[in-house]
């Protein structure tokens, strides 16, 4: 059997032109570069997924564990605790994919990291004081900002990789960081669980990746 020689040309028939355009552009017009940049795409999305994976299933667990201590086990479905429409959507939608049988930990399994995220976000100020503040150990007092942010950033990078988006123009390694403070402050033995076995250091460029005209600190023109 003949080895099969992947083209650029080829490889566009099944990715698609729109997909690989970015590439392309960013190689300006070479073509070997392009797939080369798409190659590393795939590699650094890869190698994330330890850390979201990480954060995702340890932020979960904090907020349900310290919300039922409060509020009871289905504290999420209770109006007077959930305010924001779009996080009541998103807890109706998992019951209703889970069936009315569904447990508390069934449900809180089913809820997209969105919701999670949504916790920290301004119309839930009131819960950051007396609910949501102690679950973090950062020898400080935090803001509710100081999470609520890169959060939000994390959760963006999370979806853009779930939906096979490009991320090499992003800065990375700073999203990075801040994924592992963030993990760090809800339990030190995750982050160092994590550091054990996430690869993004390993695979992520050590020197600037050289990419068309994107001003960004990881990517130098």
């Amino acid at each position: 059997m003949q080895p099969i020689k992947l083209t650029f040309v080829i490889l566009e028939q099944a990715f698609s032109t729109e997909r690989l355009y970015k590439y392309d552009a960013w190689a300006g017009g070479d073509r070997a570069v392009a797939l080369q940049l798409y190659g590393l795409n795939l590699a650094i999305s890869e190698a994330f997924y330890t850390s979201l994976h990480m954060l995702e299933v340890t932020l979960r667990n904090a907020v349900q564990d310290r919300m039922t201590g409060l509020h009871g086990p289905l504290w999420f479905q209770n109006p007077a605790i959930i305010h924001d429409v779009t996080q009541q959507r998103n807890v109706a939608s998992a019951v209703q994919k889970l069936g009315a049988a569904a447990t508390p930990s069934q449900i809180v399994a089913e809820v997209t990291f969105g919701f999670w995220t949504g916790m920290f976000d301004h119309k839930n100020n009131a819960l950051w004081g007396p609910c949501l503040r102690p679950i973090f150990q950062s020898g400080t007092p935090l803001q509710r900002k100081t999470v609520a942010k890169p959060l939000y950033e994390i959760r963006s990078l999370r979806n853009r990789i779930a939906h096979h988006e490009s991320i090499i123009q992003l800065d990375l390694p700073h999203v990075h960081v801040e994924l592992c403070q963030i993990l760090g402050w809800l339990s030190t033995e995750a982050l160092v669980w994590s550091n054990q076995h996430c690869r993004f250091q390993a695979v992520h460029p050590q020197t600037p990746i050289i990419i068309g005209n994107l001003m960004n600190p990881a990517l130098v023109l």
